[in-house]
Order: C-alpha cells, then sequence, then structure tokens
C-alpha cells in the first residue's frame, strides 16, 4: 500500500507541475574559483557572478530565486596559459523541470601565470603643496619594505613600489597618514597585509630677506654717524621675516666712555630670538662724538 501511494502522490505532483505555467527569468549565481595552485594566479578579469537565463515551473523558478546558489569553478590540474570553460546544461545542477536557455559569460575565459614573491621598498608619492610658508621636510614610510606575490613578468624589472598619492595640501605639522600600495594595472597583493603608514614631518620654511635704511643709533652718547643707515640680511620662520620692516629693527653702536673725536665702531643689530643675522653692510660706521658745550 505504501508503494501505491508513493507512486500515487509522485504521478500527482507530476501532472501538478507539469500542468503549472511556465516563466522565464534571469538569475545571477556567484562564481567562486578553487583549488588553484599557490604557486599560480589569474590575472584575467573573473565574474563575480553568471547570469542564467531559466525556463520551468513558476513555483520551482521562485525557489531557485530565493535560495543561495553558488557554482565553483574546480581548478585543480590547471596549468599557465589561457584557459577556455565552457558551460552546458550538465555543467548546473538543477531541479528537473528547468531549463537553461542562455549562460553568461560562456565560455569563460582566465588567464593563468605563475608567481612569484620580491621584497621591495616602498618610495612616497606625494599629492599637493603644504600651505603657503610650510614644507615637506621628510616622509618616512611604516614598514619601508613589503614582500608581494605576483605574476613573475610583473615583478622581474620592478625595483620599488609607489604609494597612492599622499595628500599634503592641508598640512602644517607632522602628521601620520594611512596609505596603500599604487599597484596601478599590476596583479600584485601584499604576503603579509600590514596598514602602510606614512609619517610625514612638515615644518615652517626658513627664508632669507634682506632689509635696507636701517636706522642706526648711538647709544648712550649721542653722536653723528656715517653713514647713519646700514643693510642687513637675516634668516628665519617665513611667519616672522616675510612681513618684517626695517622699522621693526634697531640697530645701534656703543657710543660708551667714549672720548670726542673721530671713531669708527661696528653695527650690531637686535633681533627677535628665532632670527638670525647673517650680514651688515656696512659693518661699521663712523662716530663723530663731540665735545660737551
Amino acid at each position: 500500500m505504501l508503494k501505491i501511494l508513493s507512486l500515487f502522490l509522485a504521478v500527482a505532483l507530476w501532472f501538478a507541475v507539469g500542468g503549472e505555467e511556465r516563466i522565464e527569468t534571469t538569475l545571477s549565481v556567484p562564481l567562486e574559483i578553487v583549488n588553484l595552485d599557490p604557486q599560480l594566479m589569474i590575472t584575467s578579469e573573473v565574474p563575480s557572478g553568471l547570469q542564467l537565463r531559466l525556463a520551468g515551473p513558476r513555483s520551482i523558478i521562485r525557489a531557485l530565486t530565493q535560495s543561495r546558489l553558488v557554482h565553483s569553478v574546480d581548478l585543480a590540474g590547471a596549468k599557465p596559459g589561457r584557459l577556455s570553460l565552457p558551460f552546458g546544461p550538465a555543467s548546473f545542477n538543477l531541479p528537473r523541470g528547468v531549463t537553461i536557455l542562455r549562460v553568461h559569460p560562456n565560455p569563460l575565459s582566465l588567464t593563468i601565470v605563475e608567481t612569484a614573491v620580491r621584497t621591495l621598498p616602498l618610495q612616497p608619492v606625494l599629492a599637493g603643496t603644504p600651505p603657503e610658508g610650510y614644507e615637506v621636510k621628510a616622509v618616512d614610510l611604516r614598514p619601508s619594505f613589503v614582500s608581494v606575490k605576483g605574476p613573475v613578468e610583473e615583478l622581474q624589472d620592478l625595483k620599488v613600489l609607489a604609494t597612492l598619492p599622499i595628500d599634503v595640501s592641508t598640512l602644517t605639522g607632522p602628521a601620520t597618514l594611512v596609505t596603500d600600495l599604487d599597484v596601478k594595472n599590476l596583479h600584485l597583493t601584499l604576503t603579509n597585509p600590514v596598514p602602510l603608514l606614512a609619517e610625514v614631518t612638515v615644518v615652517e620654511k626658513t627664508i632669507r630677506r634682506t632689509l635696507s635704511g636701517l636706522p642706526v643709533a648711538a647709544q648712550p652718547l649721542p653722536a653723528r654717524l656715517a653713514p647713519s643707515q646700514v643693510t642687513v640680511i637675516l634668516e628665519g620662520p617665513y611667519r616672522e621675516v616675510k612681513d618684517l620692516k626695517a622699522a621693526d629693527l634697531l640697530a645701534v653702536v656703543d657710543t660708551s666712555g667714549l672720548k670726542p673725536g673721530q671713531h669708527r665702531l661696528a653695527v650690531k643689530v637686535e633681533l627677535p630670538p628665532r632670527l638670525k643675522l647673517l650680514k651688515v653692510t656696512p659693518a661699521t660706521v663712523a662716530v663723530q662724538v663731540r665735545r660737551p658745550s
């Protein structure tokens, strides 16, 4: 009786499905590559999934669209070169009654190459320039060397690996920025993925300026000076030197203890703490100390 009942249910189900409305739909099936030799890699673009055009009973198609299908491509034994994998009806395990009308892409074309591992130095690439008055003093990468895996042909001529552009256009001081490798069209991966950090040292520029017409004063005794003005060359931080004027500085000759008459004295220039005096022209001036009346 159980066998007869089972047969009856199977026949009833067959008639129910066979008489059900048939529909068509496109199903995206994720694609995974398995069992590829670790010494090989795929350099061609691999689609994330296959597009299957299916036809079948409405209930079965609806169940398929709600299921999590994955299609695996087994590359065990694959060799370097161009590989073409055609897909036919037998390539997919689908319920009875479902027909595959089209598969895209079909065939699946893969380029397989031999790989190598190399350790190469990193080279920082900067984008932009710091704000006015600042400059990049140094860029240190951590780590400074990395090991990468990739196609033998791509690695054999490489001397260094560049980073992605590091934006320094807003920096006015030291900063540590996260960056990455700029592999462009290369097929390289880090053998030991680690964050790439760029320690960028940005400092205020040091500039030089020449100021002419700086008045020279005699202190503490009054005296007649010739010449009474000098030219100075000084050096210091950009913001302090850029807008400096001759009137902001004080040049003096020390007349203390001098007897009346002609003298020649060195000119001393008083500067703010962070400025450095490079030259005074003339370095000495003639000093005429008058007799007291």
